[in-house]
This record gives structure tokens, C-alpha cells and sequence, in this order.
């Protein structure tokens, strides 16, 4: 039985579910909820590895990733131009999206964003 998302706006913290059973449940729960769903994960290799399992396990669901830039504040060079490149369609697309998944790396989500007017 697998765990469904609220109607209304909320949060809600998934645990326990071994290898890719948390995929599995995100995309059926995100494909069968009328609304955008902004999934938080530990880190970068989760927020990546989950979303490749959710376009696995529920292809016609729009998935964006926003990855984290991979630098420190003091380095001295750019982040990668893919990094880069991902984030702009990320940001891009997002506000035509009605339904689908955001998967963010907490530490990605606690960086300011400029506003867009």
C-alpha cells in the first residue's frame, strides 16, 4: 500500500523505504496528485539517483532537477557549465509546470534565489 499525498498543501517526511522503494512511491504518489511537488532529499547524489528513478518509474511525469552549484564561496572557479546550464531550465521551466516533481538537495534549497521581477 503505497502512501498518497495530501489534497491540500503540506509536508510530509517519507522513511523506511529501502532501494528504490522511495521512488517507486514518489512517482505514484506524484502522478496521481493534481498539484507540483517539491521533493527534498539529504544531498546531491539522492536528489540525482531519485530523480533518474522517478523518470524510470513514471516516464510521462515531468521531473525537473535543480542541482547544487558544487562549489564552496571561497573557490576561485565557476561552477561546471552543465550545472549551470540545468539550473537556467530548471528555473525556466518551472513556472508552466502544473504537475510534476522539483527535486532539490536541501542545501541547494537554503541558497537564495533572485526574484523574478
Amino acid at each position: 500500500r503505497l502512501p498518497s499525498l495530501p489534497a491540500s498543501a503540506g509536508k510530509q517526511h517519507w522513511g523506511n523505504l529501502p532501494g528504490a522503494a522511495l521512488s517507486l512511491a514518489v512517482a505514484e504518489a506524484a502522478s496521481s496528485a493534481k498539484r507540483f511537488t517539491l521533493l527534498l532529499t539529504a544531498d546531491s547524489q539522492n536528489a540525482e539517483r531519485l530523480e533518474q528513478e522517478l523518470r524510470f518509474f513514471a516516464p510521462d511525469l515531468p521531473v525537473l532537477h535543480f542541482p547544487d552549484w558544487e562549489t564552496l564561496p571561497y573557490d576561485v572557479f565557476s561552477p561546471h557549465q552543465d550545472i549551470i546550464s540545468q539550473r537556467i531550465a530548471a528555473l525556466y521551466q518551472l513556472p508552466q509546470l502544473k504537475h510534476g516533481v522539483l527535486v532539490v538537495p536541501i542545501s541547494t534549497a537554503l541558497h537564495r534565489l533572485a526574484p523574478t521581477r
